[in-house]
């Protein structure tokens, strides 16, 4: 195992996300190495710190009618104005509108997908997806 795959390997491991054989695969690299021993050590005290750290909620403080005024005079409001009519223009021009039925849709099994070239011990979304074997 390289140092970038050690270090890559170690943020799915302290996400609780590394299969057995990778995590026996990190121990083993981190063993002999001491430069990754300290960059993994760093990354758990960061990763300690980020889910202990109180979390923050956002306060709006302008009220409905300060929007109300702030959307509907001068340039803003013709800027939210167009906005929305691009919004509009482009969902009637797509046929992107909401309780459409397009039976004419290719199935998305009928989709082929290449499997992707991963490192040893780490998985990818398709797995879950994939036909038992």
């Amino acid at each position: 195992m390289t140092c970038d795959e050690a270090r890559a390997s170690a943020s799915l491991a302290l996400d609780g996300e590394l299969d057995e054989l990778g995590s026996r695969q990190l121990r083993g690299h981190l063993a002999s190495c001491r430069d990754c021993t300290r960059e993994v050590g760093k990354m758990r005290l960061a990763s300690e710190l980020l889910r202990s750290a109180p979390r923050a909620r956002f306060r709006c403080e302008l009220g409905r009618g300060q929007l109300v005024r702030a959307c509907s005079s001068g340039m803003g409001g013709r800027i939210w104005a167009g906005a929305a009519m691009t919004l509009v223009a482009l969902v009637l021009a797509t046929g992107a509108l909401p309780g459409r039925d397009d039976t004419a849709a290719p199935s998305p099994r009928a989709a082929v997908v290449a499997p992707l070239a991963l490192p040893i011990g780490q998985r990818s979304a398709m797995d879950d997806f994939a036909p038992p074997s």
